[in-house]
This record gives C-alpha cells, structure tokens and sequence, in this order.
C-alpha cells in the first residue's frame, strides 16, 4: 500500500492551501518545573538547507510556549546520519532531555539499503511529532516545447535518454524517480544526477539546459513556477495538491501511485519519561497554532501537519513501505 492520507473536505483543503495543515487544537504546556534550561533542536544538515530554515523559524515560537529559549544547531554529515545515530544511541534521557532531532522523511530509510549495514529501525527513534509534508513535484524548463505534461516526458523518454536533477541519495526526489522507473518501462533507463548543493543546484543544471527535468518538492518551486521560469509536469500525491490544483498527479496519467515528499518529525532521547514527552508535545502543537507562525510558514510555501501518536506512525510506516516498494538502493550496485 502507497501513503494515503486522510481525506479532508473541499473547505479544509482550500484552508489548507492558505495557511497550511493545522487542523489542531489549543493546548496548554503542564505547569511543571521542565525544561528548566534552553532546549535545543537539532538538524541533521548543514545551516541554509530546508530543514535548517524552517526551524529556526520554529525556535521563537516553541520557546514562547516552553518558557525557555530553543535554540537551533546543525549536525551535519553521513546523509543525516551523523546526528540520527547521536539521536538513536547515545542521546540519554537524563542527559539529552532537553534535546529535539529533526527526522527528516523519507532519508532516514537509506538504513534499509543493505551497503549501509546499519541496525537502526523506526522504532529506534523516540518519534515525538511529525511536523511538516511537502509532495514531490517533477518540472521541466518553462520555455522547453518538447515537454507539456507527464505524458510527454514518459514518450520522449521511450526514444531519447532522460536526464533528470535530483538531491540526495535516498532523498524524496532519489525515491519518487527510482519508483518511477519501476512502475513505468519508459523511465528504466532514465539518468539520475545527484547535486551536493540542494535545490539551488538542481536549478542551475536545469536552466544551465544540462539536464531535462528537475525532481523537487511543490513547497521550495512555487516562486520558479510563478515566475515563469520552470513548468510543473506532475505532483507525487494521492490526489492533487491544493497549491498546484491543476497539475496532474503521477497515478492521474499513469494508473501508478507514485506517493513521495519530504516530511520533517521530531524525535527525542529514548527513554523519555511520559510526562517530559506530553509537555514538548503540548508546546509543538500549541506552537504551530500560532497565526503568526503559520502566517510565515505560509510564506516560504512550507504545508504544516501536526501528528503524533498512531497517526505519525501510520506515515511513518507508509513511507518505509514506498522506500522499499522503490528498492532505490540498487541503484547505487548498477
């Protein structure tokens, strides 16, 4: 089973659109006697990259909540993995209980690519909240004729090599592409190049005519679409996405569901006592209510989604099952 998100009405998506997935009620952080230091969050990337900018746009507003300052510190190195492994195995719940790890989905599952021989799981991670989704979204140069919609690209891909910008190995973009060379005999053969500079990378070999399509996330090239600089081709969602209500989805033109994004959670030292748990629980939810935060989030195109309990698991686990659906690991033994 593909990722399946829980149906909303027309009005909740038209909201949705505007001020992002905040469909979440006001509550109060414990009166208690923690945190009683500054917390930290922890990313997992160098400062500049998406993750690292949302949350420190996140910090002021957690820190209102909790009473003490958040601060935002970037571990960054192996994929993610330098700081995922610090969260997992030597974070402890006395010493590190004023610590959050950003998980960022889908690239903690490069731990189920075999060449890794790593042994960490889901549930070796304390998953507090799941915090943040942005569908992939495929583009194409705004002037290039050769290519109007999905249909084109997978019939030009059939006769010609296509060459196709994404970010990291095992990343969001590296997982959609890898499914799609599965699920559509067209694209086996399509040519994947890596940038080490993100999104703005992928830009520059996109516009610079060194590749012919970008794989991307709806949030980040909103602006590149608005400008007329680069045309949206397909969304990667079950259904299409409010900001980009026109563009048609993979499984719309293909029959495939093709379901990858990039998702950001919160994790935090194993062992956490509950009642720690509840009050950064609490103050994650009470914060992304904030119609100021919301309001700027809004800005940077980034979709909210508060979820915790069986709900971020039920996404959590959906998104393992696409990564392994998309074995994009055996790319790298090719």
């Amino acid at each position: 089973m593909m990722l399946k998100l829980p149906r909303i009405s027309s009005l909740a998506l038209t909201l949705a659109g505007v001020l992002g997935f905040t469909f979440l009620s006001p509550t109060g952080v414990p009166a208690a006697e923690f945190p009683n230091k500054p917390v930290i969050i922890q990313v997992p990337f160098a400062p500049g990259g998406g993750a690292d900018r949302t949350f420190r746009l996140f910090a002021p507003y957690l820190s209102k909540e909790l009473g003490v300052p958040v601060k935002v510190t970037n571990v960054a190195g192996g994929g993610g993995w330098v700081s995922w492994s610090q969260v997992t195995s030597n974070w402890t719940a006395e010493r590190d209980d004023h610590k959050l790890g950003v998980v960022n989905i889908p690239h903690i599952f490069s731990m189920l690519n075999p060449e890794m021989k790593r042994k960490e799981t889901l549930e070796s991670f304390n998953f507090l909240a799941w915090h943040s989704y942005d569908p992939g979204l495929w583009l194409v140069r705004w002037d290039d004729d050769r290519f109007r919609d999905l249909d084109d690209v997978i019939a030009y891909a059939e006769k010609n090599p296509l060459i196709v910008a994404v970010g990291s190995h095992g990343g969001d973009d590296h997982v959609g592409m890898a499914f799609a060379a599965k699920a559509v005999p067209a694209l086996k053969n399509v040519k994947m190049i890596f940038s080490d500079t993100g999104d703005n990378g992928k830009i520059q070999f996109l516009l610079g005519k060194n590749v012919d399509m970008v794989a991307g996330n709806v949030g980040y090239y909103i602006n590149g679409i608005i400008e007329r600089k680069m045309r949206p081709i397909t969304v990667l969602h079950d259904e299409p996405w409010p900001l980009l209500p026109s563009v048609a989805t993979f499984q719309e033109t293909t029959g495939k569901p093709n379901i990858t994004y990039a998702g950001r959670t919160l994790a935090t030292a194993n062992g956490l006592s509950e009642e720690k748990r509840e009050i950064y629980l609490a103050a994650i939810e009470k914060a992304m209510s904030n119609p100021e935060y919301i309001q700027k989030e809004r800005a940077n195109r980034n979709v909210l989604m508060f979820r915790k309990g069986d709900d971020m698991w039920d996404l959590l686990r959906a998104g393992q099952k696409v990564a392994e659906d998309a074995a994009y690991w055996e790319e790298s033994k090719k």
